[in-house]
C-alpha cells in the first residue's frame, strides 16, 4: 500500500512540475548564441496577453506570424459586420508586437485576414504570401497559412489553418503547425522546440483545433 502511495505522489508531483514548465524552453535555447525564431498562427485575442509573454521571455531575433491574426473573427464568412473591429483588434497586435521587439517580423495572411489591413498598420514588418520560401544561412522555411499551399522544398516547413491535415516530418523536411503550439527553431542547428498555448485558446478560435474554419 506504501509503495503505491509512493508512486502515486511522484505521479501527482511529475505532473506538477510538467504544469509548471509547459510555456518553458530549454537552457539551450537562450544560451546557444544561435538565431531564433518563434513561430504562431491563428491566434484570438484571448492569448495575446500569453503571446506577449512568450514572445518577452524568448527574446526571438524572428518572428513568423502564419495567418488569422485575431482567430475570434471569421472574417471571411462575415466580412461586412466583423470588418471594423477586426482592423482594431489587429492594429493593436501588430503595433504590441512590433514594440516589444526588435525582432524582424513576418506576417503570412489567412482566410480571415484583411491584407490591408495589416499593411496599413505594420510599420516594418515584411508581409509575404502562402508559398514564400525564405532562406537564413542556408536553412530554408516554407511559409502557408492553409498546408496545401506550402512551397514544394523547405528544410522546415511553418503552416497552421487547421489540425485535421497534418504531414509527417521526413529526414529532409519538418513540418511545424503553429496551430497546436507555439514552435520555436534554433538555426543554423535546425532544432526545433514547442511551448504550450493556454487551454483556453481552442475556445478562443471556436474549436478550430477540431475543425477546419
Amino acid at each position: 500500500m506504501t509503495s503505491i502511495l509512493q508512486k502515486v505522489m511522484r505521479d501527482v508531483s511529475t505532473g506538477i512540475n510538467n504544469f509548471k514548465n509547459r510555456y518553458k524552453l530549454p537552457a539551450e535555447f537562450h544560451t546557444s548564441g544561435q538565431f531564433k525564431i518563434m513561430h504562431i498562427s491563428d491566434t484570438p485575442e484571448s492569448i495575446y496577453a500569453h503571446v506577449y509573454k512568450v514572445l518577452t521571455y524568448s527574446q526571438p531575433d524572428l518572428i513568423i506570424h502564419t495567418g488569422d491574426l485575431v482567430d475570434n473573427l471569421k472574417l471571411e464568412d462575415n466580412y461586412g459586420d466583423l470588418i471594423a473591429d477586426y482592423r482594431h483588434k489587429a492594429a493593436n497586435l501588430i503595433d504590441k508586437l512590433e514594440h516589444l521587439t526588435s525582432a524582424r517580423i513576418i506576417y503570412v495572411p489567412g482566410n480571415h485576414d484583411d491584407y490591408s489591413v495589416i499593411m496599413a498598420n505594420s510599420k516594418r514588418g515584411e508581409v509575404l504570401p502562402e508559398g514564400s520560401i525564405i532562406d537564413l544561412a542556408g536553412v530554408k522555411l516554407g511559409l502557408a497559412h492553409q498546408i496545401e499551399n506550402l512551397p514544394e522544398k523547405a528544410d522546415f516547413q511553418l503552416f497552421g489553418h487547421s489540425s485535421a491535415v497534418q504531414k509527417a516530418s521526413t529526414s529532409a523536411t519538418e513540418y511545424l503547425n503553429g496551430i497546436l503550439n507555439i514552435n520555436f527553431l534554433l538555426l543554423p542547428a535546425g532544432k526545433s522546440y514547442q511551448v504550450s498555448y493556454p487551454w483556453s485558446i481552442d475556445q478562443g478560435r471556436q474549436y478550430k483545433r477540431f475543425n477546419m474554419i
